[in-house]
């Protein structure tokens, strides 16, 4: 397997743990995880808090429409390296909006990086979220022997340790620079160029 596709997949999963990292902290939402969102969802509706019930489901519904739109786009054959560029303008124009809509644009950017790379190596990934890439792997081990679950071992494994590592660098990020969200931003730059270089 290309060592190509392992940095694809680290720079993807990397950008998704960062952004959802501040997100968290400075939003008090997940703007990838939408299993953590639903989770909160039924929190704010359990404690009857309306407002943050909205807010979640507005997150949600967002990042679902951004996913629709950004896969119709695809499959009209625009380059995976279009979404990603918009993904990075939109990372690095959530700074300067209010808080809320900040999360909001954010979620949107990652719905459309989740879209837009859906298979590295021929490996299907999420790389906003990584739950089901962790049940994936699991469903791999068992097939160790065969080089295909191999190929699929060494990409979702790299999947988890880049969003993890991702996270640390967003959680840092939030304390050392005033506009943490322009590092996942710059990633997806460099993600949107290594996409279109590919092609």
């Amino acid at each position: 397997m290309p060592a190509r596709d392992i940095g694809r997949t680290a720079l993807l999963c990397g950008i998704g743990g960062a952004a959802d990292a501040i997100a968290y902290l400075r939003y008090d939402t997940f703007v990838g995880a939408m299993t953590g969102n639903t989770v909160l969802l039924g929190i704010d509706l359990a404690q009857w808090r309306p407002d943050r019930a909205g807010f979640h489901l507005g997150i949600i519904a967002i990042f679902f429409a951004a996913v629709i739109i950004t896969r119709s786009a695809v499959k009209r054959e625009v380059s995976a390296a279009v979404p990603l560029v918009v993904t990075a303008l939109m990372l690095a124009a959530c700074g300067f909006i209010a808080d809320r809509w900040s999360a909001a644009v954010v979620a949107a950017a990652l719905g459309m990086q989740n879209a837009a790379v859906r298979t590295i190596a021929g490996v299907p990934l999420n790389t906003v979220f990584i739950t089901g890439n962790l049940v994936q792997l699991g469903a791999s081990l068992p097939h160790a022997s065969d080089p295909e679950h191999r190929t699929a071992m060494i990409v979702l494994t790299a999947s988890w340790i880049a969003y993890a590592s991702g996270a640390l660098i967003g959680a840092l990020a939030l304390h050392l620079f005033d506009y943490p969200m322009l590092v996942p931003a710059g990633l997806a730059l460099i993600a949107a160029i290594a996409e279109a270089w590919t092609r």
